[in-house]
């Protein structure tokens, strides 16, 4: 990804989930179509269980939208599915820990990791 080119966000579906995946920074400018997707994710009516938001491919994650996954985890839970956040270690994890957002949202250190059917984050 260029700098300065848009967040990338992307929706896909497998057997159990549905995997919202953004390239690029997230931040308060460029936030929106990754929130809008993950909501949307989480309001589909479907039998999958679980929404995966992989971050694998975001370079920065802005303090600010940190809260965009407080707000997915409760908006998902309200609808009986799980939010899980695919993260590696780096600087989007380093801002899920300093907000806090890790000790309330599953957050698993790869996507595969965040796919697998057990509850338990390896985090």
């Amino acid at each position: 990804m260029r700098p300065g080119a848009p967040l990338e966000v992307t929706t896909r579906t497998t057997r159990s989930a549905v995997v919202v995946a953004a390239v690029g920074r997230v931040d308060l400018i460029s936030e929106a179509p990754l929130r809008e997707q993950v909501l949307d994710a989480c309001e589909e009516d479907t039998v999958k269980r679980f929404v995966v938001v992989d971050l694998t491919g975001v370079t920065f994650l802005s303090v600010g939208s940190a809260p965009l996954f407080l707000r997915a985890h409760y908006h998902c839970l309200h609808r009986g599915k799980l939010l899980r956040v695919a993260v590696p270690p780096g600087p989007a994890l380093h801002t899920l820990q300093l907000t806090g957002v890790r000790d309330v949202v599953a957050v698993y250190r790869d996507l595969p990791s965040a796919l697998q059917s057990e509850t338990r984050s390896p985090w």
